[in-house]
């Protein structure tokens, strides 16, 4: 079936982090990451070539395959070997399965 996923190459050791948005003085809004949970993924790096300005620029994209967390959000971030992602793309493999594939992009 297309929608089986080989735990055996969820082999990386991940942290996935929470945020908490707290306001502060004139409604400034505060974030804050915690560690939630670390969990085995399968990392899968993507790299996306475009020309600016005659240049070509490379950008990174990984693709984490991991057990579903039902709080997690874009807000969330995920630290792969020592390195932070925001999260920007979180999608079920099926309703019925246990995993999703989060797309990551590298914090600067």
């Amino acid at each position: 079936m297309a929608n089986e996923v080989n735990i055996g190459t969820m082999d990386t050791l991940v942290t996935v982090q929470s945020c908490t948005i707290t306001k502060g003085r004139e409604a400034a809004k505060s974030y804050n990451f915690q560690d939630f949970r670390q969990v085995y993924a399968n990392v899968e790096l993507l790299v996306e070539e475009q020309v600016n300005s005659s240049n070509l620029d490379e950008g990174k994209y990984i693709n984490l395959t991991i057990y579903k967390i039902p709080q997690l959000t874009t807000r969330w971030r995920v630290i792969v070997d020592g390195r932070s992602y925001e999260i920007t793309g979180i999608n079920p493999i099926s309703r019925i399965s246990p995993f999703c594939i989060l797309t990551l992009h590298a914090i600067d």
